[in-house]
């Protein structure tokens, strides 16, 4: 893909992304923090070992992919993330196919990822509304991240 069509696919998700309610960008006057303090592997994770086929399936796809239209289904991929299959889904988040990582392997407190879940601004926040990740699906993410985000 040539460098002006990467752009413009990036600026096209990211004016798509505020077109759903409920999925917007967080790009208003939100700024995303610097990094995420206090995020330690040392937590008491759902799934454990934390794998990333394990992370996909019970904790992204049924919270951010489900039905149609939601933030990261096929048919709407807000920010460019699409989690409807597991390898693609990690190729998107390490940006190894598009260039713009979610993931840091090794450091989960400023992988962008992270600062998303943890952040309690309702504009940035993911999941969109009121909803959370429980603790210990959080601790898997950064455990699984901690230990190099393998796929």
């Amino acid at each position: 893909m040539r460098p002006t069509t990467k752009v413009s696919a990036l600026v096209l998700a990211a004016a798509i992304d505020m077109t759903l309610p409920g999925c917007s960008g967080g790009s208003s006057s939100s700024a995303a923090p610097a990094c995420v303090p206090g995020l330690t592997p040392s937590c008491a994770a759902t799934y454990a070992p934390p794998a990333f086929p394990t992370i996909f399936a019970n904790i992204l796809q049924p919270n951010c992919a489900t039905g149609m239209g939601t933030c990261h289904t096929s048919d709407y991929g807000a920010g460019g993330l699409v989690f409807a299959d597991q390898t693609t889904s990690y190729q998107l988040l390490l940006g190894t196919n598009t260039g713009v990582a979610y993931v840091i392997p090794g450091n989960p407190g400023c992988s962008t990822l992270m600062e998303r879940l943890e952040s309690t601004d309702p504009s940035y926040h993911m999941p969109r509304g009121p909803n959370f990740l429980s603790d210990g699906d959080l601790c898997t993410i950064v455990q699984w991240i901690a230990g190099g985000a393998t796929p």
